[in-house]
């Protein structure tokens, strides 16, 4: 498999005693920054890091559910997820995401109506992307809410047409609706 990745996130930030932190993935190749980091399975894509910036990687799992799915960290607390969905993903509920749940888009279809109608399209290098925002909480003992921005990224050229799409988001909005648009326009390249 031919995944970088840098190994390391920052663990533990907390954010007024929330921790904000997205889950560190798994990682087995560093990658320096600033540098463009190659992504090939099942999505082919590459990653422009920034001074500062990593990238790390998770395994796919076995049912494609999701196939790709990393973690780019832009700087201390600020955090932009991308996963790609096989076409045989089953979609839970997309309209009510929370707990763990962010959504699985594996095309611009799998986006909720509302949303929808209320997105930006953004030219990127990998194809046009629909952004949108979407609530997301978190229960235990207490309830968090957060605004997430998705992107849903109609890849021109799949590697592998189960895979017809790159989802990028900001787990519990570490980044904002126009930092993301940027990041998928700017820092993803084919």
């Amino acid at each position: 498999m031919a995944l970088a990745a840098v190994v390391g996130l920052v663990a533990g930030c907390r954010i007024l005693g929330v921790d904000r932190t997205p889950t560190p993935a798994a990682s087995t190749t560093p990658v320096s920054s600033p540098t463009i980091a190659p992504v090939d399975v099942p999505v082919s894509l590459h990653v422009q890091l920034g001074a500062g910036q990593t990238l790390t990687t998770r395994p796919s799992q076995p049912d494609g559910c999701p196939g790709f799915d990393a973690l780019v960290r832009l700087a201390p607390d600020r955090f932009v997820r991308l996963s790609a969905f096989a076409a045989g993903c089953t979609v839970a509920d997309n309209g009510r995401p929370g707990n763990g749940r962010h959504g699985v888009y594996r095309t611009t279809a799998d986006v909720p109506a509302d949303r929808l109608a209320a997105a930006s399209t953004v030219h990127t290098a990998l194809g046009d992307a629909v952004v949108f925002i979407q609530p997301y909480y978190e229960c235990t003992n207490s309830c968090r809410f957060y605004t997430e921005p998705v992107a849903v990224i109609t890849l021109d050229h799949p590697r592998d047409p189960a895979y017809p799409a790159l989802m990028a988001y900001s787990e519990k909005g570490t980044v904002g609706f126009d930092d993301l648009k940027a990041v998928v326009r700017d820092q993803l390249t084919r």
